[in-house]
């Protein structure tokens, strides 16, 4: 059987860290596990996200209809169907990504933030992605990810790097502050001091938790 010894503890299974601590083990590994393995039941996940695609198909050949049928002077269906295609992709990684709600909210963070850029380029650029969409979304992750913890008493080490992920990305609007991209740079201050204060204060309490799950994520 394997063991751990920063943990002191025995290890069932054939792993390579601990699951505890995430340090290397010593001994031989069990090529049988004490756990059955339980079949995982995807045909509602799978149906859902079949459902989603097919009204969100239906929604943007409406407004394309529509659009031709009552000609404007833009073609509003273009954005209609854009804005249709990232409520898809996010829902659809809301659904994959469920069985972890801290890595879905970094997850939606990436993904909002990108599909807000590639549509501000889209439409002539005129910088709310990065005005307000980014910092808005980065703060309103952080937000998420605190209040989550909170409510489900989640320990230190299942929230901490989502924290910290989310908190980084928040001091980015700092370098366009700094560049003179930005027309409106206060959500973009609120952002970056609401994200500097977090990694501060993580720092400060939980600098144990912090050195651990690095240490583990990076398999020091």
């Amino acid at each position: 059987m394997l063991y751990c010894k920063s943990c002191r503890v025995s290890v069932a299974g054939n792993r390579r860290y601990c699951p505890l601590c995430g340090g290397g083990l010593t001994g031989d590994g069990e090529e049988h596990t004490d756990y059955p393995i339980l079949p995982q039941d995807q045909s509602h996940s799978k149906r859902l996200i079949q459902i989603i695609s097919g009204v969100a198909l239906t929604a943007a050949i409406i407004c394309a209809a529509i659009n031709l049928l009552v000609p404007a002077k833009i073609w509003w269906s273009l954005f209609a169907t854009l804005g249709l295609g990232c409520g898809w992709l996010w829902a659809v990684v809301g659904i994959v990504k469920k069985a972890k709600l801290l890595n879905n909210i970094v997850w939606q963070l990436v993904l909002i933030s990108a599909a807000a850029l590639l549509w501000d380029g889209l439409t002539g650029w005129r910088g709310w992605s990065l005005d307000y969409v980014f910092p808005c979304v980065c703060t309103g992750a952080m937000l998420a990810v605190i209040i989550l913890s909170r409510v489900r008493h989640m320990p230190d080490r299942d929230y901490i790097i989502s924290l910290i992920l989310c908190a980084v990305m928040g001091v980015i609007p700092l370098i366009f502050m700094f560049t003179g991209v930005l027309s409106v740079a206060i959500p973009s201050v609120i952002c970056a001091a609401a994200s500097l204060i977090v990694i501060l204060l993580q720092m400060i309490f939980n600098w144990k938790a912090m050195y651990r799950e690095i240490h583990k994520k990076l398999h020091l």
